[in-house]
C-alpha cells in the first residue's frame, strides 16, 4: 500500500506539470502585456514600460520564461501580483484558501449527509411513493441554480428573518447559507447515484442469499448493500471537491466571503493573470491529492481492491526472485 501511496504521488507531477504549462501558455499568448497592468497609469511613458517589461522577463523567449516560472514553483515561488503590489500570490491564496475549502468541505459533508439517505430510501422503495417523492426532489435540486438558492437563502433567512449574517466569512454563523447553497447540486447528484448503485447491487445472489439465511433486513442493506454499492458513490464524493471549488465562486460573490472564488473573479477581470495561474495550480493540487484519497477510501471499502494494491508490489517481487538463471557462458 506504502508503494502505491508514492507511485499515486509521483503521478501527481505530470498532472500539475500539464496544467501549468496549459495556463501559462495561454496566459504568455494573451494579447494583455502585463508591464501595462503593473504600471497601470504610468503605462503611458514608453521608457517605464520598457523597463518593466525588462525586469519581469517579458522580453525573453517563451521557452525561458516557462522555465524561470517552473524554476519558481520548485522554490515556492509563485511570483508577484500585477494589481496587488507588493503581494505575493502565494501570500493571496494563503489568506484565502481557508475560506473555500470551509464552504467546498462542508457543502460535501452535507451534500453526503443529505444525499446518501435519499438515495438509499429511494431504492429501497422503489416504484413507490417515496421513491417517487424523493426522486421528483432531486431532480428540483439538480434543475435549480446555485446562485438562485443563495439569493433566496440569503432574502428570506438573513434579511427577512436575522437568522445568519449577510455576508462576510468571520465565524461559522457567516458559513451556513453558503454551505448550503454550494451543497444544492451535489444532494441530488449523490441521492440520484446512490439509488442507480443501491439497484443495481441489490439484485445481486449474494443479497438474496443472506435474506434467504434470515439476516436481518437492516444487516442485509448495511452490511451487503449500501457497503458493495459505495465505490460509485466514493468516486461521485471524491471528484465533488472540484466542482465545490468551482461554483463557490458564484456563492462566494453572493454573500461577499472573500475567498478563492473572489480571488480568480477578480484576477481575472483585471487581467492579474499570474495570480489566475497561481490559484488553478492549487486548485488542480487540491483535486489530485482528493483523487488519492479517493483511491484509498476504495481499498477501505473493499477488501479485494486492497488485495490488489498489496499484490501489485509483492508480484513483481516474486518474479524476480522466480526469474530463471542466466545461461553460461559458451567456452
Amino acid at each position: 500500500m506504502f508503494k502505491y501511496v508514492i507511485r499515486r504521488l509521483l503521478l501527481i507531477i505530470p498532472v500539475l506539470l500539464g496544467a501549468i504549462v496549459v495556463i501559462f501558455t495561454i496566459n504568455y499568448f494573451s494579447t494583455t502585456d502585463p508591464a501595462m497592468i503593473k504600471l497601470g497609469m504610468q503605462a503611458n511613458d514608453p521608457v517605464k514600460l520598457a523597463a518593466m517589461r525588462e525586469s519581469m522577463g517579458l522580453n525573453r523567449p517563451y521557452i525561458v520564461q516557462l522555465g524561470s516560472y517552473l524554476w519558481g514553483l520548485l522554490r515556492g515561488d509563485l511570483g508577484e501580483s500585477y494589481i496587488y503590489s507588493g503581494q505575493t500570490v502565494a501570500s493571496l491564496i494563503a489568506a484565502r484558501i481557508p475560506n473555500t475549502l470551509k464552504i467546498s468541505l462542508g457543502a460535501i459533508v452535507l451534500s453526503t449527509i443529505l444525499g446518501i439517505p435519499l438515495g438509499l430510501a429511494a431504492a429501497l422503495h422503489q416504484n413507490t411513493p417515496i421513491d417517487y417523492v424523493t426522486s421528483v426532489f432531486a431532480i428540483f435540486l439538480n434543475a435549480v441554480p446555485g446562485f438562485l438558492v443563495g439569493v433566496v437563502l440569503m432574502m428570506a433567512f438573513a434579511v427577512q428573518l436575522g437568522w445568519f449574517p449577510v455576508s462576510g466569512g468571520g465565524s461559522f454563523s457567516h458559513y451556513v447559507l453558503p454551505v448550503i447553497a454550494a451543497a444544492v447540486g451535489p444532494v441530488s447528484q449523490n441521492s440520484r447515484m446512490t439509488r442507480s448503485a443501491v439497484l443495481e447491487v441489490i439484485r445481486q445472489d449474494y443479497v438474496r442469499t443472506a435474506r434467504a439465511k434470515g439476516i436481518s433486513e437492516r444487516d442485509v442493506t448495511m452490511k451487503h448493500v449500501l457497503k458493495n454499492a459505495l465505490i460509485p458513490i466514493v468516486t461521485l464524493i471524491g471528484n465533488g471537491l472540484g466542482t465545490a471549488m468551482a461554483g463557490s465562486i458564484l456563492v462566494e460573490m453572493i454573500f461577499n466571503i472573500p475567498g478563492m472564488g473572489m480571488l480568480i473573479n477578480s484576477s481575472i477581470s483585471s487581467k492579474d493573470f499570474i495570480t489566475v495561474q497561481g490559484c488553478v495550480l492549487v486548485c488542480a493540487v487540491v483535486v489530485s491529492v482528493m483523487n488519492l484519497v479517493t483511491d484509498l477510501v476504495y481499498a477501505a471499502i473493499d477488501p479485494r481492491i486492497k488485495a490488489q494494491y498489496a499484490a501489485s508490489g509483492g508480484s513483481r517481487k516474486k518474479e524476480k526472485k522466480t526469474a530463471p538463471p542466466a545461461a553460461p557462458a559458451e567456452v
